[in-house]
């Protein structure tokens, strides 16, 4: 039960850096010299998610998707937030069968 919380976490922080990287990139479109960032995401062992912020080359069609990058992210933090909290209850329903 625990990996389950810890892919989870890591789920959380990658979307969590996702929605700062989206943030940074909006945030600095009309900087001449800002470096454009990227999230790069691998799996990681026994489960989850490793995310690295790297820059990236700039693009004309960025803003939009960096908005809806960010709104996926949202999303991806909910979805594993909803994780904690079943596999939470499910634990506290264990418990409350064995007591």
């Amino acid at each position: 039960m625990n990996n389950v919380m810890g892919i989870a976490l890591g789920g959380m922080r990658a979307a969590q850096q996702g929605v700062q990287v989206a943030a940074h990139n909006v945030a600095n479109l009309a900087t001449p010299d800002a470096q454009r960032l990227q999230l790069q995401r691998s799996s990681v062992e026994p489960g989850g998610v490793q995310a690295e912020v790297t820059t990236t080359a700039a693009d004309p069609g960025a803003p939009l998707g960096d908005l809806l990058a960010a709104k996926a992210e949202v999303l991806a933090f909910a979805a594993n937030a909803t994780v904690i909290r079943r596999q939470d209850q499910m634990l506290g329903s264990l418990l409350d069968r064995e007591a």
